[in-house]
């Protein structure tokens, strides 16, 4: 399969990435967000790759490299939120469906780890783009105890790299569910973590990921899994993680077993990445998720009726072998 690097101008701002083209004027356009300490390159792991399956599968796929990774500029001077970053990637993906989007119903999201608390930003934005959905995983609203500790005893200057063998620890399944192979490979598109945004992920972000949610009236899929060494994981915080999204017309949420923070590099991805691409085009060919989008803008059409109506609409899966 072929990637194409991506080079965007938005706004005075340069936005890289990475492209794969899909040939069925249908399907949604597919942005994937990375999350900390990766660049793009994060889903075109060989093997592994989600814009290979949305080839193989005609979506055309962008995965953009978040501001400050890859070639994407900073963020400006003195704004390092993941808001600030949603308004940037916001104007970014707009430029996209200029570009790419005549005839397709619309975009979905699919993103990891911080890249998926940006992506909640931006869908809480409610974006003049037609967003269809968006489909999250490595991200929680609890992080353990010694995460939280760790991340605010860093020296408060310059990115943080993590060593090796801190990253094989908490972002890798144990042996059997991850191949020695495949996180080798990911190591190609390993950067630095912005320290703000490993403050953000353990302060600002388990403090209104409630109120951020209840403004999302897109779809939503989660997936927390089972050896993510970086949140807090139980049924219990899944089913609580995606009854925040109050106004979404539909929440699908899975605790995946077998598989650790980095789900998209485990011998699990291929399940991942076929479960999302059938969750965008769920959002593409249902009438709730594309047609009154600019009702729902505005809170018009019901995208706000309350909990008790939206609770046929909210599963929490799981699967045998992690006895929940």
């Amino acid at each position: 399969m072929t990637t194409t690097p991506i080079d965007l101008s938005v706004d005075g701002r340069r936005i890289t990435g990475l492209a794969a083209g899909g040939d069925d004027a249908e399907s949604p356009l597919i942005v994937a967000l990375h999350g900390g300490g990766y660049g793009s390159g994060y889903f075109d792991v060989p093997g592994h790759s989600l814009l290979d399956l949305g080839e193989a599968t005609r979506f055309p796929v962008f995965s953009l490299d978040r501001p400050g990774y890859g070639w994407s500029d900073p963020l400006p001077g003195g704004r390092a939120t993941f808001g600030d970053s949603a308004e940037v990637l916001d104007a970014a993906i707009g430029a996209l469906w200029t570009d790419h989007g005549d005839g397709r119903p619309g975009v979905v999201l699919l993103s990891h780890s911080i890249g998926s608390a940006i992506a909640v930003h931006i869908a809480a934005r409610r974006p003049r783009w037609p967003l269809l959905g968006i489909s999250l995983h490595g991200v929680g609203d609890r992080s353990p105890e010694h995460i939280i500790s760790a991340w605010r005893a860093l020296p408060a200057h310059g990115p943080v790299e993590l060593p090796r063998e801190q990253r094989r620890a908490l972002l890798y399944g144990p042996a059997g569910t991850v191949d020695v192979e495949a996180v080798e490979a990911a190591k190609a598109s390993v950067e630095p973590i912005p320290l703000e945004e490993m403050l953000e992920i353990v302060g600002a972000w388990p403090e209104n990921v409630a109120e951020l949610a209840a403004e999302v009236v897109v779809p939503v899929q989660y997936t927390l899994a089972e050896y993510d060494g970086l949140w807090v994981v139980d049924a219990s915080r899944v089913e609580t993680f995606a009854g925040y999204f109050t106004s979404a017309p539909w929440v699908e949420a899975k605790l995946q077993a077998g598989a650790g923070h980095n789900l998209d590099h485990h011998r699990l991805s291929r399940a991942l990445h076929l479960r999302q691409l059938a969750f965008a085009w769920e959002c593409a060919a249902r009438p709730t998720a594309a047609g009154d989008y600019d009702d729902r803008l505005t809170g018009r059409n019901g995208a706000h009726d309350g909990p008790a109506s939206q609770a046929h609409r909210r599963g929490v899966g799981s699967d045998d072998r992690a006895g929940l």
